[in-house]
């Protein structure tokens, strides 16, 4: 597990408890806090810090159902990116494309998982980096309805989006953990039909798009629920939800490292510190002004999907190369934004499953539903899974 570990992450965690997680192995992204060991977030500086006194509520909770924790797992620095690519401490490998970036954020969980070397993977989602990386490595992957569970212990990024998202090679592990650590459990609401999102299946290449299509047409017939097709985004909101997304999450990253980098002046990779000073720059007004797009977005949503779910590809295409330039990979960042803002954006779970590989790497679908559907998503995905 070597490539998938953080700096401090070699660890074996016993149980402290019996439960509904007995006997599984997991592992756990370097921001959360494990009691005498360092939370590094993908950073050197942070790296030579303290060790932290306790663990963070999710990892204190699986111990506690019986799953023993199995390493603390690499992530994109601070959180801060979309491919698993960290200039310090490298690259995890994909164990399902080992020419590709296994994606991120939470890159380590998911390479470790996607290898056998753990049964779930916990990790963060703010902006897809529980998602992406499940698409790129072929898993299930779940971010769940923002605040469901506990973020106690987690180094924020954007706290207004951040959530703790699972991973796993089956809906099993990942519906198991959920309902561990899930606040209070959420009833199933009625659906008489899956909604295609003709928008971003037109925005997604065409491999990403026709795996979409058919795993939609396959999971309608399976359940017995019609297949419609509508676009997410109509009148008043903007076609890139991008626009409503980076005001909010940006002046959330400020708040939370703006401090820190230009107090402590760490060290940081390519891009993160510009990244991180523009932030600073997002005016009240953009705020505002995003806010009630965000409000549109989700009335637009509770229309769209009052007895329905939506199906939607979970990524523009398959993961990049190892070897693309920089440049290149910030352009497709800037393209599969549009798959992962409106769940971000709604507080909405989304719940990534694998549906076959174009260009001989894997490729996800996704189920999108209301704040407090994850039950309803792993509930379907339990029926749909081969």
């Amino acid at each position: 597990m070597s490539t998938a570990l953080a700096p401090d992450g070699a660890l074996t965690l016993a149980p402290t408890g019996s439960g509904a997680l007995d006997g599984l192995r997991v592992v756990v992204k370097d921001l959360f806090d494990v009691a005498d060991r360092v939370t590094a977030a993908g950073n050197p500086t942070l790296a030579a810090g303290p060790p932290a006194d306790a663990h963070a509520a999710a990892v204190a909770t699986v111990l506690a159902a019986g799953a023993s924790v199995v390493g603390k797992t690499a992530t994109d620095e601070l959180a801060m990116g979309m491919f698993g690519v960290n200039s310090h401490f490298g690259t995890p490998a994909n164990p399902a494309a080992p020419d590709r970036v296994p994606g991120g954020s939470s890159s380590g969980s998911a390479s470790a998982v996607a290898a056998g070397e753990a049964d779930l993977g916990i990790g963060t989602d703010t902006g897809g980096s529980i998602r992406v990386p499940a698409a790129f490595c072929g898993l299930v992957g779940l971010r769940p309805t923002h605040g469901r569970i506990d973020v106690a212990g987690i180094r924020p990024m954007a706290p207004g989006f951040d959530t703790v998202g699972l991973l796993g090679r089956t809906v099993d592990p990942v519906a198991a953990a959920f309902a561990v650590l899930a606040d209070v459990p959420a009833s199933l609401r009625m659906v008489g039909h899956l909604v295609l999102l003709t928008d971003l299946l037109e925005r997604a290449d065409p491999g990403a798009a026709a795996a979409t299509r058919a795993a939609a047409e396959r999971w309608a017939g399976l359940l017995g629920l019609e297949l419609v097709e509508a676009p997410l985004v109509t009148d008043p909101l903007p076609t890139e939800l991008t626009s409503v997304f980076w005001p909010l999450m940006s002046r959330q990253l400020w708040e939370s490292n703006g401090a820190w980098v230009t107090g402590a002046r760490p060290v940081l990779g390519e891009g993160i510190e510009d990244r991180i000073r523009a932030a600073a720059d997002i005016t009240d007004e953009q705020v505002a002004a995003a806010e009630t797009l965000r409000a549109d977005l989700r009335a637009r949503l509770g229309v769209l999907l009052h007895d329905a779910v939506a199906v939607l590809p979970t990524a523009i295409a398959p993961a990049p190369r190892r070897d693309l330039p920089h440049a290149e990979l910030l352009a497709y960042r800037d393209r599969n934004l549009a798959f992962v803002v409106p769940a971000s954006l709604t507080g909405s779970p989304q719940l990534s499953l694998p549906t076959g590989t174009v260009d001989g790497a894997p490729v996800g679908t996704s189920l999108l539903g209301l704040p407090d559907d994850d039950e309803l998503l792993l509930s379907l995905a339990a029926e749909v899974a081969p």
